[in-house]
């Protein structure tokens, strides 16, 4: 059920993902779609990935009505939530750039998935919140972390504490987003945007680069710096192996 709630498209080198339950595009499961299946797809020639929403929303989170039912049986949501945390860190750690294209509401569950994203980009009429707080409830798909990353403590605290909705320019403001644009739909301009980065550039540095950086925001300093050199030193032969076979044609 949850795959049929999910397109996925590949567009050159870059793979689609789409949340599909319009029109707010609510959450099925957290697992929003299968962690097995995303890495089949991704097994393909796929260099970068877009997340967005069909139609006018990226997502307006889990449907609360059915999280109180699935609340009383205490142990399955437990499982439910862990598998969603998993997927979400999949693709926060992901060896891949990662954009959020972000058209109308972006909340709870939706803005979660959203933040596991390395750059992204929304509309003017985007609107951001984590509503939880409203249900007495609270993020549970490490929303909390990522957005303390972001804004600070002090802001963290005040946007889930109050639970109010945050447009495009303040959460531009508060670096929620990278980039605020014109019009209804920025997924073209997403798209654009992540060709630009990765245009024929080969899979294993992106892969490498991407690596570096998880590293960077991860490990102390002189750790990442080792790997850096292992990386660098490997690819670094491999370009010298290439560079003597084409001397050989």
């Amino acid at each position: 059920m949850t795959e049929k709630l999910i397109h996925w498209e590949q567009r050159e080198s870059i793979g689609i993902l789409t949340l599909n339950n319009p029109p707010e595009n609510y959450l099925n499961e957290p697992e929003f779609v299968s962690l097995a299946q995303l890495k089949e797809w991704l097994m393909d020639d796929v260099h970068g990935l877009i997340i967005s929403g069909a139609g006018r929303h990226f997502s307006a989170g889990a449907d609360f009505d059915k999280i109180r039912r699935q609340s009383l049986n205490t142990q399955k949501m437990k499982d439910s939530l862990l598998k969603g945390n998993t997927l979400v860190n999949f693709i926060a750690d992901l060896e891949l750039p990662v954009v959020a294209a972000i058209s109308g509401i972006c909340f709870g569950g939706g803005l979660e998935i959203a933040l596991a994203c390395d750059i992204r980009i929304c509309t003017q009429r985007s609107l951001f919140a984590f509503p939880e707080i409203n249900l007495n409830l609270i993020p549970s798909l490490g929303g909390l972390k990522r957005l303390q990353n972001l804004c600070g403590h002090r802001n963290a605290m005040e946007i889930l504490m109050r639970g109010d909705a945050l447009n495009a320019h303040l959460a531009l403001e508060l670096k929620i987003v990278d980039q605020v644009v014109e019009g209804k739909d920025c997924r073209d301009i997403a798209i654009q945007f992540l060709n630009s980065l990765i245009h024929h550039r080969p899979k294993k540095v992106i892969q490498m680069l991407m690596r570096s950086f998880r590293n960077a925001e991860r490990l102390e300093l002189e750790e990442a710096q080792k790997k850096d050199v292992e990386m660098f030193c490997e690819l670094a032969l491999e370009a010298s192996l290439s560079t003597k076979n084409l001397m050989l044609y």
